[in-house]
């Protein structure tokens, strides 16, 4: 289905404004939410993800001054710990419309940058074929989704009598399939890398569901995705990139909307960003696994409803179609090219 322009554009300045003034919002009205309150075992791992995001949205913002790498690692270490926030956001059990709308908000504004302003965009934008190392690391990549498969299957026993748990490794699993079956093009490379992001992210926030008999065969799969960051790394730094491309406009589709309704000021912003960048959201062993204990009888944890579903989510579905990865051909990702292979 053809996406349709708002007629609203941003460039990544104004995107990664966009993003921090969604997190704001999202703390700001979760603060004064009892249900919601961060001394609560059960809400812990939604905010040790807001904690997580803010630090990242910091190195970006830090990386978009100084035009450094700093830049592109943060957007997507900020995209990993927001997948990983929508895991960890059931386990509140809370329906708070605003911050569920916020942080749709937040997942839609952090989709764009990726998609739209990263070293993966200017390399599909260049086109062509896979380079020789290239093709080696998408192998390398594959290699490690059959690892990955095989560690799921260990786990999926145990995860039978946990619906939302089963749920989530089955997810993981059909992402793992996906990037097994992608073809060696641009096009597919790249979107397995953004694909990537929401895996990592799926496979940290589930971890606070795991019970305390099998939680270390588990953290296995949490140290696993710890592999990924060297494979990116290589190629990352192998890439350079036109910095000139981040004062180019894209459009906002349909669907990926990032404007925040309420009024939240430069001031609520840095107030807000403070506070949960600099809480820890520290949790015991006895509190994570009572955590999952709870999980385990919360029905409300599996469902759909009430979540942070964003124009992100598409990611994985149909990532190596052909109708490409910008947002003048459609994508599923959300993103037109935002850069060249040219300059470093």
């Amino acid at each position: 289905m053809e996406k349709k322009p708002t007629g609203q554009k941003a460039d990544a300045k104004t995107l990664l404004h966009d993003a921090k003034r969604a997190e704001a919002a999202m703390v700001k009205v979760a603060r004064t939410d009892q249900d919601l309150d961060p001394e609560e075992q059960t809400n812990k791992p939604f905010w040790k993800s807001l904690h997580l995001i803010a630090k990242s949205l910091k190195t970006a913002e830090k990386g978009l001054a100084a035009k450094s790498k700093d830049f592109f690692t943060g957007i997507a270490d900020a995209r990993q710990a927001e997948e990983q926030m929508k895991v960890d956001w059931q386990l509140t059990g809370s329906k708070n419309e605003k911050v569920i709308e916020n942080g749709k908000k937040l997942g839609n504004a952090l989709a764009l940058l990726r998609t739209d302003f990263s070293k993966e965009a200017g390399r599909k934008k260049k086109g062509g074929e896979l380079t020789a190392k290239e093709k080696t690391e998408f192998d390398k990549i594959k290699a490690q989704q059959k690892e990955l498969l095989a560690k799921i299957k260990t786990l999926e026993k145990a995860a039978q009598k946990d619906k939302a748990l089963e749920k989530g490794l089955r997810e993981i699993e059909k992402q793992a399939n996906h990037i097994l079956k992608e073809p060696a093009t641009v096009d597919a490379y790249v979107a397995t890398l953004y694909l990537l992001d929401a895996q990592i992210g799926l496979i940290r926030g589930y971890q606070y569901y795991v019970d305390e008999p099998w939680r270390a065969d588990y953290l296995t799969l949490v140290s696993f995705t710890n592999t990924y960051d060297t494979i990116y790394s290589e190629w990352e730094t192998s890439v350079s990139y036109d910095w000139a491309s981040l004062d180019t406009s894209v459009d906002i589709y349909e669907g990926e909307e990032v404007a925040v309704s309420e009024s939240v000021s430069d001031e609520e912003i840095n107030s807000e960003e403070s506070f949960v960048e600099n809480e820890m959201f520290d949790m015991s062993e006895a509190e994570e696994e009572e955590v999952a204990a709870d999980e385990d009888s919360n029905e409300e944890v599996a469902s759909d409803e009430e979540s942070m579903g964003d124009a992100s989510d598409d990611e994985g579905e149909d990532m190596s179609d052909d109708s490409g990865g910008d947002n003048d051909n459609n994508d599923d990702d959300g993103g037109d090219e935002g850069g060249s292979d040219e300059g470093d």
